[in-house]
């Protein structure tokens, strides 16, 4: 089996690129402002001539037209992976229901295991029913693991990376840490609970089983030509357990942003959830900078608290969803509050990494952009 690795879709990057910019150039055409410069300036820990605003190509339905947008500061973020996988031992195939759910299958010389996702809204596909279903299937998820083969795979990036030119900036992607991967992608997040208690040592043994083969993927991507990586996201800490957190998932996020530096590269975690927990632990790690960090009232640190906890580390914040659905003043009044509490517009960025219903998405950026550009 081979697969593309990246977790990140860029499905609508095209739409976005081509009315936003000239393919390669070095100034936004509508701007008059190159975007890629600005982000890598906050992302340097400096501060630009404006605030960063940037939006996830893949939030952005077909029909909706950016360029108006783009012309008054929106940036496109989109990732890429630098590699490949294949797992030559195992057989793998998916099949679509016919009501769009998709179930997807592994054939192993261990066993069997399947999954099934059924599409929420246009773009989300929601697992409804994950690979380890019994003790037995851990064997076959660690033969899997074992099996996958990385390879260097550069093209993508590369391409998209000139594709986008002024009008954004593409990151590298990884996909996730191991635990985080064992607990979103082959138990779930209920069955996880349950099994670190009813089988807390095939689930451990799978971790060290990924911790090690995902070395091999690490050393890729510190040699390739990106110069930010995403790594990892989606971390609950109520739910993996402080101890946890602190033990398996950030000893991770340290060893590969050290291996990163090394090379020149700058790591952040896609941190979206509640943070207050971690405060110390992201303020002590090797992370560079926190994307996706969500303040109230949808997660419970501030953007104030965040600047105060993490000194030197890059903040990105993403616009809290709900509020997408106020009226456009009270859009309006929140930018403010979280351009208040930033303090300055050192390493500081803003940008959408949420689907925002259509109805709400095109009036809430321009809003946001009100802000920015006052």
């Amino acid at each position: 089996m081979e697969e593309d690795a990246g977790p990140m879709s860029a499905g609508r990057l095209e739409a976005c690129t081509t009315r936003g910019h000239s393919a390669g150039g070095h100034i936004n055409a509508m701007s008059g402002r190159d975007y890629r410069e600005e982000i890598q300036i906050a992302l340097a820990g400096e501060a630009p001539a404006h605030v960063p605003f940037t939006l996830y190509d893949n939030v952005v339905p077909e029909r909706m037209d950016l360029t108006p947008l783009q012309a008054r500061g929106l940036a496109i973020c989109t990732g890429r992976a630098v590699h490949k996988v294949i797992t030559p031992n195992v057989t793998a195939k998916t099949i679509t229901e016919p009501d769009g759910s998709v179930r997807a299958i592994w054939v192993t010389p261990r066993g069997t295991v399947t999954s099934l996702h059924r599409r929420i809204g246009w773009n989300v596909l929601c697992a409804v029913e994950h690979p380890i279903k019994s003790r037995d299937d851990y064997a076959v998820v660690e033969f899997i693991v074992n099996d996958r083969r990385y390879e260097p795979s550069y093209d993508k990036f590369v391409s998209t990376r000139e594709k986008i030119g002024a009008s954004g900036i593409v990151l590298g992607v990884v996909g996730r840490s191991p635990l985080l991967e064992i607990q979103i992608e082959w138990l779930g997040q209920e069955r996880f609970c349950y099994e670190l208690a009813d089988n807390e040592d095939a689930l451990m043994g799978l971790y060290q089983a990924m911790v090690k083969k995902q070395r091999e993927l690490l050393e890729i991507v510190a040699r390739s030509p990106v110069e930010y990586v995403l790594y990892c996201g989606n971390l609950v800490a109520e739910m993996i357990g402080l101890d946890r957190v602190r033990d398996y998932v950030f000893p991770c996020y340290n060893g590969f942003a050290d291996l990163l530096h090394e090379s020149g590269k700058k790591m952040g975690v896609h941190l979206d959830a509640n943070n207050r927990l971690i405060l110390d632990l992201v303020r002590d790690s090797s992370i560079d900078f926190v994307e996706a960090f969500t303040p109230p009232p949808d997660c419970n640190v501030s953007v104030a608290e965040a600047r105060a906890a993490w000194p030197g580390k890059c903040l990105w914040v993403n616009f809290p969803s709900s509020v997408h659905l106020s009226p456009d003043e009270e859009i309006r009044k929140a930018t403010r509050e979280i351009i208040r509490q930033a303090g300055d517009r050192k390493g500081f960025l803003m940008g959408i990494t949420e689907d925002v219903p259509l109805e709400h998405l095109p009036r809430s950026i321009s809003a946001i952009l009100d802000v920015l550009n006052e």
